[in-house]
């Protein structure tokens, strides 16, 4: 216990701590649109290869004209390397089609397959290039495309795109593209011509349609094959036991950014690359968060990936704090069970459910003001809406694409005063209305003037993390014996966060086994009751929904003894019997005790519980006066015999 108080205090004081100014977010990219991303880990180092979005805002289509490199060492800090031109680098590709790409690495040379226009007018088609750098010095190792429109049997012209490489354990290369159809072939070892049939992949119990983008990766020996996902498009997986399938669909990983084709501030496609570095897995995809990004002006982020423990994955919800940001609620101070949330675009203040993961909707990330960075002015971006933030419009707020121009940065920038009902709590006066404050009013959030105390509680508010730092046990060890239960209970922290959710396995079902949790938002503990079934150990491990933070504790299960009845005594003064002992490897145990009068008549009869140490005691004064030998007889569950005893009585004060 004393653990988890400790780990509670530190949260407190890092709570205590938290500055706006401190931040890191998605986009990764910031000073250029970026799409397609595809990312290679070398050693102690990442690099990053999209495509360069150079479209005009408003554009209705697609200009990249070159790919950009980028690495890091991190995940958060970002250099640009260089970059690749498709004209100075494929003659017979036209030069604004630099279109998704993948890099891998044989032998100390870089293979870049990239997916671009063929000049002839053909279609689009797949290129590759070489170097002996991940960086630079990449040329052309064709002087033609590896994959042309033709060699695929579909009638559209852009079905030859997005390719995806890996190599496999045994040194098998293995590439994979397409669009509304997914293609693979296997590679020779020089890595650019193709060995064999290319076939058509096969995608089992597909629910809706393989759109483009795969992406092909391998872990603990399983396959995954992502994907974009039908119209707007999401990223959606599928597995194999094998490179060359059969692959099974196993759901989706992350949801489209709209569900309107039209919508010109989000991005109607998805593209991802996912990694292992450093022990953690990663996605990286594009949307269009940065002001004025568009389907055709996109930006790359990065969110952490987990895996269930069977090895499918959990599904994504892009956000704006990306790797290491911070998420913030917002509790208003006139309801104290309700938070601001967005809920389609409006901002309101509802209830929350702690296991409800739609509570990203009431997940903030407070940035330096739009329209002014000094230290008291804040911005308020949704976490799972990136690029959105609370903005004030004929005196109503509501959740808005950043279009970077002055009148949004002023309308969505907020100064941060002390609580105008509660000073330890805080108030939102507006940047460009200094009169007027962020109110609820109806459960709507308004931007009104405050003049009376009920609206000074209707404007204020409690900042404090949402995000998921840890989660405890209450124990880290213990020892059981054969059919033994016992209780252990799970926090996660800090105790502020929107998702309190934890899942429970034992790593050996057959020593130690787990019911369903049950979560008590009194205290937001999450218990399970674990029962010792065989001899052996197993760690019982905690984790978190969000973030798969983890905890475990060791259980030793012992082969369980025989039990007994020892130290067992008996005294008896002036009719006042006093029975008790102990009775081993048992604790929480109902003993029953039968004492019978020398006439053969029932005297008294009772039951307890053993206490933790397994001791017992009756207390109670015989009905029978009767001089003469009364006889107990004791019985519990796990003695393998009743245990028989006798003690005399004679009126009158005595001890036996």
């Amino acid at each position: 216990m004393k653990k988890v108080v400790s780990k509670i205090m530190l949260s407190t004081l890092l709570l205590s701590s938290f500055s706006t100014a401190a931040y890191a977010d998605n986009p990764i990219i910031k000073d250029k649109f970026t799409g397609d991303p595809a990312a290679l880990v070398q050693g102690d180092k990442v690099y990053l290869y999209a495509g360069h979005d150079e479209a005009n805002a408003g554009g209705n289509f697609y200009y990249m004209p070159e790919w950009v490199i980028y690495s890091t060492t991190d995940m958060v800090n970002w250099k640009q390397e260089g970059s690749l031109s498709v004209k100075d680098t494929f003659s017979w590709a036209r030069e604004d089609a630099a279109w998704a790409s993948q890099v891998i690495e044989r032998d100390g040379t870089y293979y870049w397959y990239v997916a671009t226009n063929n000049k002839d007018g053909s279609g689009y088609c797949i290129g590759v290039a070489t170097s002996k750098s991940p960086t630079e010095g990449f040329k052309d190792a064709l002087g033609k495309p590896l994959i042309t429109n033709q060699m695929t049997t579909s009638n559209i012209s852009w079905d030859d795109i997005d390719p995806t490489v890996m190599i496999d354990d045994d040194g098998q290369g293995y590439l994979y593209w397409g669009n509304s159809y997914p293609y693979y072939a296997k590679l020779k070892p020089n890595m650019i011509e193709l060995n064999g049939e290319i076939q058509k992949v096969t995608i089992n119990n597909l629910k809706g349609g393989f759109t483009e983008a795969p992406w092909i990766h391998k872990r603990n020996g399983k396959y995954y094959l992502s994907f974009a996902h039908n119209w707007p498009e999401g990223l959606a997986y599928a597995m194999s036991e094998s490179p060359t399938g059969p692959w099974e669909y196993k759901g989706m990983l992350m949801d489209p950014f709209t569900s309107d084709p039209n919508d010109k501030n989000n991005s109607n496609t998805s593209h991802q690359s996912i990694i292992d570095f450093k022990g953690k897995s990663y996605i990286i995809y594009h949307s269009a968060a940065l002001p004025t990004g568009s389907s055709y002006r996109r930006s790359v982020s990065i969110d952490r990936l987990y895996y269930n423990p069977d090895g499918t994955i959990k599904k994504v919800v892009p956000t704006s704090t990306g790797l290491d940001g911070e998420g913030q609620k917002l509790q208003s101070y006139s309801f104290l069970d309700r938070y601001i949330r967005h809920y389609n675009n409006d901002a309101r203040i509802d209830p929350l459910d702690a296991l409800n993961i739609s509570n990203f909707d009431a997940r903030w990330q407070i940035v330096p003001g739009l329209a002014n960075s000094g230290e008291e002015y804040v911005s308020i971006q949704s976490v799972n809406k990136p690029g959105y933030y609370l903005r004030h419009s004929n005196n109503v707020l509501a959740l808005v694409k950043n279009d970077g121009s002055n009148l949004f940065k002023a309308d969505a920038t907020f100064k941060k005063v002390p609580g105008l009902s509660d000073s330890n709590w805080t108030s939102f006066q507006s940047y460009n209305f200094p009169n007027l404050y962020i109110k609820q009013k109806d459960y709507l959030l308004k931007l009104e003037q405050v003049n009376t105390e009920g609206d000074k509680e209707n404007a204020t508010f409690k900042m404090s993390e949402a995000d998921v730092k840890d989660v405890q046990l209450d124990i880290d060890s213990l020892t059981l014996q054969e059919n033994d239960e016992s209780s252990m209970s799970a926090v996660v922290l800090p105790n502020s966060v929107i998702n309190q959710k934890v899942t429970f396995t034992s790593s050996d079902p057959n020593v130690v086994s787990i019911s369903k949790p049950t979560y008590n938002p009194e205290d937001g503990k999450t218990t399970v009751t674990i029962t010792a079934k065989s001899p052996g150990k197993a760690d019982i491990i905690a984790t978190t929904d969000e973030g798969q933070f983890t905890d475990s504790a060791t259980i030793t299960v012992e082969k369980q003894l025989p039990t007994t009845i020892k130290d067992l005594k008996i005294s008896v003064n002036n009719r006042k019997v006093i029975i008790e002992g102990y009775l081993t490897q048992k604790k929480g145990t109902d003993v029953a005790v039968r004492v019978t009068a020398p006439n053969g008549k029932l005297d008294y009869l009772d039951q307890i519980t053993t206490e933790d140490d397994g001791k017992f005691s009756y207390n109670f004064t015989l009905s029978n006066h009767a001089a003469g030998k009364y006889d107990v007889s004791l019985g519990a569950t796990g003695l393998n015999e009743i245990v028989n005893t006798s003690f005399q009585y004679k009126p009158g004060p005595q001890n036996q």
